[in-house]
């Protein structure tokens, strides 16, 4: 295979996103809202194409060819108009999602390195001394067993 079939291979594979849906429901639809839309813009040329053709064909049927034209052109400048805000709606989309990524990260971050000074933002350089026991974050489901856990506070004490 050539360089060209390759080239044009890989740009039509490009159009359509991977297809990667996360497990968690509320996730799977907000990505397949994300993905679909992508999608969308990258083939909404095809109905705008096939409606500029139709009103073309059927206005000159109907009203000579001036009439045709001019319908073919006002479809393919609504239809261009619409891409616009699909794809203005998709860069918005992308934003949103850069900076919730980003957000997830510094939390990440935040939880891997705790003992930081200044690195969160209620935290001051003065606020844990070194009597001050280390302080353990509970996320939901650490804790299974309350009686277990109080079996071993017992123990230690």
């Amino acid at each position: 295979m050539n360089t060209s079939k390759r080239f044009k291979l890989k740009s039509v594979r490009d159009l359509v996103p991977p297809w990667n849906m996360p497990s968690d429901p509320v996730k799977a639809v907000l990505w397949f809202l994300h993905w679909f839309l992508r999608v969308l813009v990258h083939f909404f040329w095809l109905p705008i194409g096939v409606m500029c053709v139709y009103e073309l064909v059927a206005n000159w049927m109907a009203g000579g060819a001036w009439n045709g034209i001019v319908s073919a052109f006002v479809t393919l400048f609504v239809g261009m108009l619409v891409w616009g805000i699909l794809y203005a709606i998709t860069l918005a989309a992308n934003f949103a999602t850069r900076v919730s990524q980003v957000i997830a990260n510094v939390s990440r971050l935040q939880d891997q390195m705790p003992d930081m000074p200044g690195f969160s933002p209620f935290d001051t350089p003065f606020s844990q001394t070194q009597q001050d026991p280390p302080r353990t974050r509970i996320v939901e489901g650490t804790i299974t067993d309350l009686e277990e856990e109080r079996r071993r506070r017992r123990s230690e004490s």
